[in-house]
């Protein structure tokens, strides 16, 4: 039965971790300060930053790209995502920054093999704040994508190790 991170990835092409945001992480999301979201973001994964170090435990990688990722119910119709790999990523991730991920309905991260018909994990609903999915790329021979959001706001800091 496969336990450690490593395991799981090659296994499952998943794992979920936890890191410990800035208490200003918090904040910006409250107040919907993307800006400022984005620059403690950027200090959190370069080397030394928390997202970097957590990272780094599981792959070799230089950078890390990231996104602040939206998706809501409430704003505008939100839509399934498609199938994707990555491919040119070493690792990726999935950090939430979602305060109420309890009021979430869809908005759920689907992994497989590339090519399968079904998902190997299942749906993965978005998880709790400072929690982190950490997914295989396409160079790992997995795909994912993320389900539209029916109700509720999912916020995402999505990101890529290359």
């Amino acid at each position: 039965m496969p336990n450690t991170p490593q395991d799981l990835l090659t296994s499952q092409g998943y794992f979920l971790s936890r890191i410990t945001p800035p208490p200003a992480i918090h904040t910006h999301v409250s107040d919907r300060d993307w800006l400022s979201l984005d620059r403690a973001m950027r200090t959190e994964t370069l080397p030394g930053g928390a997202i970097f170090d957590e990272l780094r435990k599981y792959a070799e990688f230089s950078e890390i790209e990231f996104i602040i990722s939206i998706r809501s119910s409430i704003e505008e119709p939100d839509e399934d995502g498609i199938w994707h790999d990555d491919g040119s990523r070493v690792l990726a991730f999935s950090l939430s920054v979602t305060l109420d991920p309890d009021g979430i309905e869809g908005g759920r991260l689907e992994i497989r093999k590339r090519g399968a018909d079904t998902p190997d994990s299942g749906f993965l609903p978005t998880p709790a704040f400072g929690s982190m999915i950490v997914f295989a790329t396409g160079q790992q021979g997995f795909e994912h994508k993320i389900n539209r959001v029916i109700r509720g706001e999912r916020i995402i800091i999505a990101g890529w190790c290359t």
